[in-house]
């Protein structure tokens, strides 16, 4: 049996190999991956990036956009009881997956928002690759170090308002939104300056230090915790 599966598998890499020499096996992604030429000059590479963007949003592509559950730490919760609920959290978060016609951002990402922002072209396709800064928000969306995520891919903004209408919860002042390992990943055509792949993504962690639980006893339960939620678009 063990050898007849080898052989099945085996069988089915060929086939596959041939479907993709002939164009037949469905669209490969390429890898952001760049070239020996490569530009690191910052204004340089956003300019051809929030260009890109901008144009590209004309064309309406369609961006699948992920997320999934990167860490979680819950105040008084056992470590099993944690890994018990990851894979449900997962299985929320996947539900709440989209697709549409937006390239994440305005096109608007500045030199005071990178870490590091490069390119390289080869034959007609440029190559970007940008690390973008940390950004802290509080619960009302107001950014405490600029807002270099929210013009790279946008973030949360006001989750107060949602929490508050629940009336269940209170020091909603204490919680602190971290959105971090921002990266931009794109290859752009270069005779049409559209971008033809891409890839988003951050961390959004989420510290909730003295954020209250009301349990309907006269103190609220005070829980001390944090989640971290990774999103991730693709074009």
């Amino acid at each position: 049996m063990v050898i007849f599966s080898k052989i099945m598998s085996f069988f089915i890499s060929i086939v596959m190999a041939i479907l993709n020499i002939f164009g037949l096996g469905g669209e490969k992604r390429p890898e952001f991956v760049l070239g020996e030429n490569v530009n690191s000059n910052v204004a340089q590479v956003l300019e051809v990036y929030n260009n890109a963007v901008i144009k590209t949003d004309e064309a309406a592509p369609l961006v699948t956009t992920t997320m999934s559950l990167e860490d979680m730490v819950m105040d008084g919760m056992s470590g099993s009881t944690v890994v018990m609920l990851k894979p449900i959290i997962n299985d929320m978060l996947a539900e709440e997956s989209y697709e549409d016609c937006d390239i994440p951002g305005e096109g608007e990402l500045k030199a005071e928002d990178v870490v590091s922002a490069k390119m390289s072209t080869e034959e007609g396709l440029t190559t970007v690759i940008i690390e973008v800064k940390d950004q802290t928000n509080d619960a009302y969306g107001n950014s405490k170090d600029g807002e270099p995520v929210s013009r790279a891919m946008g973030t949360a903004g006001d989750i107060a308002q949602y929490i508050e209408e629940t009336g269940l919860f209170s020091g909603i002042e204490n919680i602190e939104i971290t959105y971090s390992d921002c990266k931009l990943s794109c290859i752009i055509d270069d005779a049409t300056g559209e971008i033809l792949y891409g890839e988003w993504y951050y961390n959004m962690t989420m510290d909730m230090e003295g954020f209250g639980v009301d349990t309907g006893e006269s103190t609220p339960v005070v829980v001390d915790s944090s989640v971290t939620i990774g999103l991730k678009s693709v074009l």
